[in-house]
């Protein structure tokens, strides 16, 4: 920083010779230097403390006072040359002077603060992805929570109508929870995965259905590698089998999934059973659309949902 000043003050300066330049570099460095060092303390105990007035009124002082100095040792050392047909007052010297330590204090403090700038904003990218990163593992947890209640719930319907069903009932939400858990380690797993355990997921609810349901569940992907969001597809899929299932009637349930090189598409279709009574929208749905945003934010995603008397329909469309 002291170099940068240097430069600064010997290209305002006067020309003259070389020994002139060195005797007066004498003279101003260890003025600058100690400007530079009484600025600093004024930007870290006044500036940043938002005492404006004081850093001002310090910053003056600073110049007012250094320049005198400066002014003062170049005419001791007699090295302040007349410029030709140039003013030589006091006045003059003492305003050339604050003005090369103004740039010098300039030329001094810059660097640091630009360093300063650079890292903070560094920092505070960071701060910003640790607090999605925090958001993220809470909606995770929110998915587990609430699949495992739903869950257990059928499973306690299985266990009155269809206790010889148990377990296998129970082997298969052990494979469930397993994959839970592990993607729960992960930013992504890939389309293949995801669909493998909507699968699982589909065939341990159709346990527990009657007779009267039908479930069909359709997969075309040319491309299962494709990274994806772990359990982001859940969702609508545990909504078909929540509010399809009815006492009588058939019950229809439609779950297609496809996909292109660029992207997916996971399409529900549910009956509506009669005189059926929506409940309060819970977890899921909320916790489904605030996932998109973080993994496929604005125009990556869309979700369109449609409700009529006999049919519930869902359509999720993502950029991959």
């Amino acid at each position: 920083m002291l170099v940068l000043a240097l430069i600064g003050l010997l290209a305002v300066l006067e020309p003259a010779g070389a020994p002139e330049k060195l005797r007066r570099t004498a003279v101003l460095l260890p003025v600058a230097a100690l400007a530079i060092y009484v600025h600093f303390w004024a930007l870290r105990t006044m500036l940043e403390q938002r005492h404006y007035a004081s850093y001002a009124a310090t910053t003056a002082g600073i110049l007012l006072s250094g320049a005198w100095l400066l002014v003062l040792l170049n005419q001791l050392a007699h090295v302040v040359q007349t410029r030709p047909g140039g003013p030589t007052t006091f006045a003059y010297l003492l305003g050339l002077a604050a003005g090369n330590l103004l740039l010098a204090l300039v030329l001094g403090t810059l660097p640091h603060y630009v360093r300063r700038g650079v890292l903070s904003h560094y920092q505070m990218q960071e701060l910003h992805a640790r607090q999605l990163e925090t958001e993220l593992s809470l909606l995770k947890a929110q998915v587990n929570q609430h699949f495992l209640f739903n869950t257990l719930n059928n499973l306690y319907g299985l266990s009155l109508a269809a206790p010889d069903q148990m377990p296998e009932a129970l082997l298969q939400l052990a494979g469930l929870m397993r994959y839970q858990l592990d993607s729960s380690r992960q930013h992504l797993v890939t389309v293949g995965t995801e669909a493998e355990y909507l699968a699982n997921y589909i065939g341990l609810e159709k346990l527990r259905l009657r007779a009267n349901s039908h479930v069909d569940f359709t997969a075309d992907l040319p491309h299962p590698d494709q990274p994806l969001a772990p359990l982001l597809l859940l969702p609508l899929v545990e909504n078909c089998f929540k509010h399809a299932i009815g006492p009588s009637g058939d019950n229809t349930i439609r779950i297609t999934l496809s996909q292109t090189p660029t992207g997916l598409t996971l399409r529900t279709e549910n009956s509506i059973p009669p005189h059926f009574k929506p409940t309060p929208s819970g977890l899921g749905l909320p916790n489904l659309r605030a996932r998109l945003e973080q993994f496929y934010p604005g125009p990556r995603h869309q979700l369109t949902l449609n409700a009529t008397a006999t049919h519930y329909t869902a359509e999720l469309l993502l950029q991959l």
